[in-house]
């Protein structure tokens, strides 16, 4: 009888090795269980260049003042010796700006100033004023204005102002004396650069006119011959000193026989010296300038404007020219 073949019309017999575990026995009883993780695919996610966030960059802008002093100075007699002296002071300040884009942004300026009744400041177009205000421990106002200088230029005149005061803060200290003896006159000069200067006094030089009352054909510098000139078309002796050091001094003099006017005025009341000085009447003409210093108490700063901020740097430059006179002592 031959064996009938298993009926399994749908593999029922194959089925059963999908619900059968083969187990393998480890090689080693403490060997470890290697399991494999899934692996996961990811790519990194980019962001497109066009679509980053815009990154704000201030606009850099070099800005420069000028600041310059045209000054005439009075030495006030009759007030004692505390070397009270006038000023009369025309100013002008200068502008320069750079900037790294294709205009000039605005900025803030800040100006400290003497009380209005002692300046007077006259402004450019470009220059509003948005603010002033009575500083009260200095007496002094603080002014803000509004600078939209129209365009890149080397220089542009910024402000001009005018101040009339007087002061003890000169830059040089100039005594005058002038002495007899027997028939001859001597004037002595000197001056003493001031220890709160920023800098050296530069183009220093010393003019005293010969009076009517001493003969010109006696005139002899005595000292500072080699520097000093003596001009009898303009009855003029002039000291050309140049440059005075931060806190140094220097003594010129001059002698002349009085004349014989005088002499007669001399022989016939006997003068004090102060009346002396007087009837010899030897006024000193001081000119200077400096590069690193002004006179008066103008003062400037500026910051960005907020509304249209800006990189701000400032570099500011301060000078002044002076021509100081010192009348007889009465």
């Amino acid at each position: 009888m031959t064996k009938m073949e298993a009926f399994d019309p749908f593999n029922v017999s194959d089925a059963d090795d999908l619900f059968t575990a083969t187990v393998t026995p480890k090689s080693e009883p403490d060997a470890p269980v290697k399991t494999r993780l899934p692996s996961f695919n990811i790519k990194p996610q980019y962001v497109a260049k066009d679509k980053a966030p815009p990154v704000h960059v201030l606009p850099k802008m070099d800005v420069k003042f000028k600041l310059f002093e045209e000054v005439t100075s009075k030495a006030v007699l009759g007030m004692g010796e505390d070397g009270t002296v006038e000023l009369f002071v025309e100013g002008k300040v200068m502008a320069q700006a750079e900037s790294s884009i294709s205009r000039i942004p605005p900025f803030s300026l800040q100006i400290t100033s003497p009380p209005l009744n002692e300046c007077d400041i006259v402004f450019q177009n470009f220059c509003k004023v948005q603010s002033e205000r009575k500083i009260q421990v200095s007496k002094q106002r603080s002014i803000k204005c509004k600078v939209d200088i129209p365009q890149q230029k080397a220089e542009c005149e910024m402000l001009r102002y005018s101040i009339t005061v007087e002061t003890k803060n000169m830059p040089l200290l100039v005594q005058s004396k002038a002495t007899l003896k027997e028939k001859n006159c001597r004037v002595g000069i000197q001056i003493r650069s001031n220890l709160s200067n920023q800098g050296d006094i530069n183009d220093l030089s010393i003019s005293i006119p010969i009076p009517n009352t001493m003969q010109e054909s006696t005139v002899k510098i005595t000292r500072g011959a080699d520097t000093g000139s003596w001009d009898e078309c303009k009855r003029m002796v002039t000291w050309k000193i140049g440059t005075l050091a931060h806190g140094q001094s220097v003594l010129v003099s001059v002698e002349a026989e009085i004349s014989h006017t005088m002499a007669q005025l001399l022989a016939d009341d006997d003068l004090s010296s102060a009346k002396f000085n007087e009837k010899i009447n030897c006024p000193v003409l001081v000119r200077c300038s400096s590069s690193s210093d002004t006179l008066t108490d103008f003062a400037l700063s500026a910051s960005p404007w907020m509304e249209d901020p800006s990189n701000l740097s400032l570099q500011q430059d301060q000078s002044y020219r002076l021509l100081h006179r010192v009348p007889t002592r009465k």
